[in-house]
């Protein structure tokens, strides 16, 4: 017994010397809260806010540098040259902020498509009512979608992808089992809406229910998130042929033309299960509940951007959807609405302030690094064969790396105008030009070949991301600020918060989805069958891993999330490999990731978050990826005592 009991105080002494007896552990039971509790402690959600991060944090300070613009350019009594980017700033924001014009013009050029589907007599009708609402402008509801892609089997050339139905809140609330009351909640609104577009109380109750009937039947036959990310699910090659045979209940050609997409000789179709239950519904019992559903669909769209008694609609469903308490004032509204019509115009003013040769070198060297680690990843990896590490390599070799802004401004963005109040112009009517500009560049697109040089992001985008189809990882200038890259930090903390935003999107190239495409970007399982078994097993031992994380007493989603977890994986693995042995800086690097990933969210939003994003909360993204890294152990001594700890066979990724 003496015995058993000295070797227990020398334990505890052993302890005591090995943490300096401090309270707290260190992280090592939650390093997320550990790194950031100092600033977590001071941010207090304002009532017209969701959440905080840094994304939304420098999001916010590039929206705010743009008001000053707007608000410049709305107080001066200038003329500016017709098609200028002062000019359509100007008269936008006055047609935005303009509420009596907006009340006045209701759905303006809309109106003649609402009536079309209100009128129609029959399936025939209302299909080609939905289609020339379409083909003008871009608007659908159960039939018509479609959007004008990289081929997925050959990303060379251009494809018409058919979309799915616009499935309202989503299915993850429609089937959820813990959504009733926020269902209850949008019905209502479904109500509202319909009562604000001049139906009885009587007529617009028996219209949100059907329109909820259609919904859940619907949804019963869409795919899930998870699904949606599997390309071999969503590939579906049709011949106008076989879109008829699909659509057996609709004139397939004549859709076809009134959507200007016909000649085509593939169509692709994402979500085959559900096409065939739209055609099931499109028979003349249900038209009514149709029309109800198409009729929701297009004032929902463009609340947003209607009258006061629409937007207030509108903005209130999506408070209670997040958890906000208060709506923002209107002329934050309207600024932001004015940055979101003109994201182009407003990109070319951002980078003439905001963006540094001397960093966009340093991050293109950093890259550098990190393509070259991947190398020595894939090389060591055991379960790969060597012409399987060959591709990859050459995969990463051949990525395409834009930082910044484009050399060449997108074309659209210099296409769209915008008529002002004086001229008859409204907001109504400049959304529309907006959307047809698109849709006149996503027809140009059919018959030539891809330009990998163009871009679709913005340049004050606060983001990153990684595209398949062109095997391209996209930094926007805005990503290129502290917290995740200052200059003046030290070589540590830049891998561990730039650097850690590259190698994640680096991974995506090999992620659940992405290693399905080759160098070129075309999807081509290029993996041999024993590894992409084994590629599976790695893959569902992440899946079981991330399952076994909670927030709020709700499971994290690791189907869902899986592309992201093994992105972050293997970014964590990348960067510490970078390191090395060097334990200051892998210090450096584990707090700036950590402290990169704060964030605060209402309940509501953090559930809404839980049920589609296919990301894991930002404090499971820091705690599950280093409980699975063998050098942060090193670092901060983790014991099989603390929270953070994960047996070394339980240690999850792909990447190691």
């Amino acid at each position: 017994m003496r015995k058993r009991m000295a070797a227990l105080l020398m334990t505890v002494l052993l302890i005591v010397q090995m943490t300096g007896c401090r309270k707290d552990t260190g992280g090592r039971d939650d390093y997320y809260a550990f790194i950031n509790q100092p600033i977590l402690s001071r941010i207090e959600l304002e009532p017209t806010e969701a959440g905080w991060d840094w994304f939304g944090e420098l999001q916010a300070a590039a929206r705010n540098e743009m008001e000053e613009t707007i608000r410049e350019l709305a107080n001066d009594r200038k003329t500016y040259e017709k098609g200028s980017s002062e000019q359509k700033i100007k008269d936008m924001y006055e047609c935005v902020s303009d509420m009596d014009n907006r009340n006045e013009t209701g759905l303006g050029p809309l109106q003649p498509h609402m009536d079309r589907i209100r009128n129609a007599a029959s399936i025939e009708e209302y299909v080609e009512a939905l289609a020339r609402l379409r083909g003008q402008y871009g608007f659908s509801s159960i039939l018509g979608g479609y959007s004008v892609m990289q081929d997925m089997a050959d990303s060379g050339r251009y494809a018409v992808y058919m979309m799915y139905a616009d499935t309202l809140i989503g299915k993850e609330y429609v089937e959820g089992e813990d959504t009733r009351e926020y269902m209850e909640a949008y019905f209502a609104y479904v109500e509202d809406m319909l009562l604000e577009f001049g139906m009885t109380r009587q007529e617009a109750a028996r219209s949100a229910d059907s329109i909820e009937g259609l919904l859940r039947d619907i949804c019963g036959s869409t795919l899930t998130a998870e699904q949606y990310q599997d390309p071999a699910l969503i590939y579906n090659v049709y011949t106008e042929q076989k879109l008829q045979e699909l659509y057996s209940n609709v004139d397939v050609r004549k859709l076809l033309e009134l959507l200007r997409i016909d000649g085509q000789d593939r169509y692709i179709v994402i979500d085959v299960g559900q096409a065939e239950k739209i055609n099931s519904l499109l028979v003349e019992e249900n038209l009514q509940a149709l029309k109800d559903y198409s009729t929701f669909a297009l004032l929902n769209d463009v609340a947003e951007y209607g009258s006061a008694a629409y937007v207030k609609l509108y903005t209130d469903m999506q408070n209670a959807l997040y958890g906000i308490t208060e709506s923002w004032d209107d002329e934050f509204v309207w600024m932001n609405l004015t940055q979101e019509l003109l994201p182009w115009d407003f990109g070319k003013i951002y980078v003439k302030e905001h963006f540094s040769r001397e960093d966009k070198e340093a991050v293109e060297e950093m890259i550098g690094l990190i393509l070259e680690e991947y190398e020595e990843i894939i090389d060591r990896q055991d379960w790969m064969s060597l012409v399987t590490k060959e591709r990859a390599v050459r995969k990463l070799r051949t990525m395409q790396v834009k930082i910044g802004y484009p050399d060449e401004w997108p074309a659209a963005g210099d296409m769209m105008q915008v008529t002002p109040v004086s001229e008859g112009g409204s907001l109504m009517s400049n959304l529309l030009a907006g959307i047809e500009v698109s849709i006149e560049d996503d027809l140009d697109r059919l018959g030539r070949e891809v330009d990998r040089t163009e871009w679709d992001v913005t340049p004050q985008t606060v983001n990153a991301m990684y595209d398949p189809l062109n095997n391209e990882i996209i930094f926007p200038a805005a990503i290129l600020q502290a917290p995740f890259y200052d200059s003046g930090s030290s070589q540590g903390a830049n891998l561990g918060g730039i650097g850690f935003a590259i190698a994640h999107e680096v991974s995506h190239a090999f992620d659940s989805s992405g290693a399905l495409y080759d160098e070129y970007g075309n999807y081509n399982v290029w993996w041999l069958e024993e590894e992409l078994a084994a590629y599976e097993e790695l893959s569902q031992s992440i899946v079981e891993y991330y399952d076994g994380y909670e927030v709020m007493g709700m499971p994290v989603d690791g189907e869902l999330t899986l592309a992201e977890n093994i992105a972050d994986l293997g970014a964590m693995t990348c960067i510490t490999s970078i390191i090395g042995d060097d334990r200051e800086m892998l210090e450096d690097a584990f707090e700036q990731m950590a402290y990169n990933w704060a964030d605060v969210t209402t309940e509501s939003y953090a559930l809404y978050l839980l049920k589609v994003d296919t990301h894991a909360p930002n404090k499971v993204r820091v705690n599950a990826v280093l409980s699975s890294c063998d050098a942060f152990y090193d670092v901060y001594r983790i014991w099989n005592w603390d929270d953070m700890y994960v047996a070394p066979e339980d240690r999850v990724g792909i990447w190691k």
